[in-house]
């Protein structure tokens, strides 16, 4: 017996072949098994708007969506001039030591196509250790707004005049994950309200809402308004925010827990940017945050 099960645009990947038929809400076939779709633009061109699987009841948790990975092109990434990277050395960069997380943000300065890919030296405040050597292997993650991607590369050069920058091998092989348009990520951000003193933790948020989640029960109903106070690391420095929201949507997980789904409410421009260059941040830190 064949069964349908709707996806999204986000769960087909570039470079990959269809695990089943792709088929309309008729029935119709759009894409036979095995088909690669190429492009991001082949993807957005689908005629229609939802779209299913096509496959046996016995296949539906073997293969799913999510289980193939995204193989992407160098021109998919739309790199430009200061875009941010966020660099992390692999088993055989053994000279580095990068402070925090283990990893760099560096700025694209230009590449050659299948020769170089050229971007900064870290700012010494993120380095603790060695300095790069030749021959040193990076994962670099990239977010472009649209698309996270991941790919591997070698320090060709370390150039200190005239000016610092490295010369990184030219990406070849790119992994990639299509991004909702929400980029609504986990957290683990510890809060305050007016309301209570008890603490809150927002456990996903996006430039937009948040969930909050605590023990105590805030005693709040829909559409009341909250305020809520936590920071927000970015690029190694605190922001300290002050929100104003409604409750949305109002719960209580297995484990008692009190979970509330909050919107922002009146954000003036320096929150919007705060919110969004962390959400940013976080999605080319490690893109599987994103909910």
């Amino acid at each position: 017996m064949m069964n349908l099960t709707q996806i999204q645009l986000s769960d087909l990947k570039i470079g990959q072949p269809l695990p089943h038929n792709l088929v309309d809400q008729n029935h119709a076939v759009l894409r036979e098994q095995g088909h690669i779709f190429k492009t991001p633009d082949e993807l957005r061109n689908l005629p229609v708007e939802k779209i299913f699987f096509q496959c046996k009841e016995n296949q539906l948790n073997h293969n799913k969506p999510n289980d193939y990975p995204a193989l992407f092109d160098f021109n998919d990434m739309q790199l430009k001039v200061g875009d941010k990277l966020l660099l992390k050395p692999q088993s055989n960069a053994s000279s580095l030591c990068f402070s925090k997380n283990g990893t760099c943000m560096v700025t694209v300065i230009g590449y050659i196509p299948q020769v170089t890919l050229m971007v900064s030296l870290p700012a010494a405040e993120q380095m603790a250790g060695g300095a790069f050597v030749e021959g040193d292997q990076m994962q670099a993650n990239l977010f472009n707004g649209q698309n996270a991607f991941s790919f591997r590369v070698f320090v060709d050069y370390v150039i200190k005049h005239p000016f610092r920058c490295l010369c990184l091998s030219f990406p070849k092989h790119i992994n990639g994950q299509i991004i909702r348009k929400s980029r609504r990520i986990r957290t683990e951000i510890k809060a305050r309200a007016n309301v209570t003193d008890a603490q809150i933790l927002v456990t996903n948020l996006s430039i937009s809402g948040a969930q909050i989640t605590l023990q105590d029960d805030l005693g709040l109903k829909l559409n009341e308004k909250l305020e809520l106070s936590f920071e927000l690391r970015c690029e190694e420095r605190n922001i300290s925010m002050l929100l104003n929201m409604n409750i949305k949507s109002s719960n209580v997980k297995s484990n008692l827990l009190f979970c509330h789904g909050v919107e922002f409410i009146n954000l003036n421009t320096e929150q919007v940017s705060a919110l969004r260059s962390f959400v940013h941040q976080e999605i080319v830190k490690d893109p599987s945050v994103v909910i």
